[in-house]
């Protein structure tokens, strides 16, 4: 799968990498890695027609300032593979910039996620997902229950990302409100 995201801050980039960690340490809970990016997805499909789409979301980065968002607690998707996140408070500013960027990026998509539309769009910060099931989520839960998820997350970019099991692979990133020559060619 690929998506359109935001990667996270520096600071809320290393707490969610520490959870990762600490999960895999602690329940064996690795599956999250296979995307290994701590991000929020906006737009998810199975391919992009990544060339045109590159072009289309670097555009609009330089187009969009930066924002924050705010997160609030633990949540779960429920389902025969739950997926444990930390949900993002979805504000109308947050919204219209989805709604914006998702009306941009559909035409580039095959295999959209329909999760991912403005109409459905949870926002969240996935923290385990793919090896766990209704035995493990309990136990996960109870081991971040206790923590502050009551985050404020500077939003400043927007990324092209993969499912991979390479930490190395190439994320292309875009800045928000910067131009082309200060994105450096858009690729970290």
């Amino acid at each position: 799968m690929y998506g359109v995201v935001s990667l996270l801050d520096d600071r809320h980039n290393q707490l969610v990498e520490e959870i990762w960690s600490e999960l895999d340490a602690h329940f064996g809970v690795r599956g999250i890695r296979a995307t290994p990016y701590p991000h929020f997805s906006y737009h998810v499909a199975e391919r992009y027609d990544t060339e045109l789409l590159e072009n289309v979301v670097r555009e609009f980065a330089q187009r969009s300032a930066p924002f924050s968002v705010k997160t609030s607690g633990l949540g779960v998707f429920a389902g025969i593979q739950p997926v444990l996140y930390v949900p993002i408070v979805r504000s109308p500013q947050l919204s219209d910039f989805h709604r914006a960027l998702w009306a941009e990026v559909n035409a580039y998509g095959m295999g959209i996620v329909d999760h991912y539309a403005p109409e459905q769009w949870l926002p969240h910060i996935t923290l385990a997902q793919h090896d766990i099931d209704a035995r493990t989520l309990p136990a996960l839960v109870r081991q971040l229950n206790a923590r502050d998820f009551s985050w404020e997350i500077r939003v400043d970019n927007l990324a092209l990302i993969h499912n991979t099991d390479d930490p190395q692979a190439p994320v292309m990133r875009f800045p928000l409100g910067r131009t082309s020559a200060d994105a450096a060619d858009g690729n970290e």
